[in-house]
């Protein structure tokens, strides 16, 4: 009985010790990568040129929709144990997709004062893909209200006087 025991404590100390050497591996990639998700967004911020805009904006929206689908945890137990273990999120300092939509909204806006407006409508329609989550509402209500200015004919609002 004391050899069983001795077994199996060896083993979850094995797995714990495996577990740990991975999470310092991926805090140090997850570490890297925002790093450069934060250059990416400080350099949207700081351009004026429509096409660096146009890239920074396109590589935050992909950074955001990667970081949502992105499953690499994986802990090997029995079947029976792994129903009560749930899954770690991938979690960045920032919310890269308020990142992204700021930049989207901000290349929108200087391709608006550029006269390239179906550059702008691309940008700024992305950033309406986060309409239904509330804690976007702001980026979607900007994005809205410029759309409603480069396309009069799509909100339309009639007044009628009995």
């Amino acid at each position: 009985m004391k050899n069983i025991r001795l077994i199996v404590v060896s083993i979850l100390i094995s797995v714990a010790g495996f577990q740990t050497g991975q999470s310092a591996q991926a805090a140090a990639i997850d570490n890297g990568s925002f790093m450069s998700l934060w250059s990416t967004y400080s350099h949207c911020q700081a351009t004026t040129d429509i096409d660096q805009l146009r890239e920074n904006a396109l590589t935050l929206t992909t950074a955001a929709n990667r970081s949502l689908t992105q499953e690499s945890f994986v802990l090997p137990l029995p079947g029976k144990l792994e129903k009560f273990v749930a899954t770690p999120a991938a979690r960045f300092s920032v919310d890269v997709k308020a990142m992204a939509a700021a930049c989207s909204l901000r290349a929108g806006s200087a391709a608006v004062e550029a006269g390239k407006l179906d550059v702008a409508k691309d940008l700024l329609r992305t950033v309406l893909l986060y309409q239904p989550q509330s804690e976007y509402a702001y980026y979607t209500l900007q994005a809205k209200a410029l759309l409603s200015e480069l396309e009069p004919s799509v909100v339309q609002v009639t007044l009628h006087i009995p």
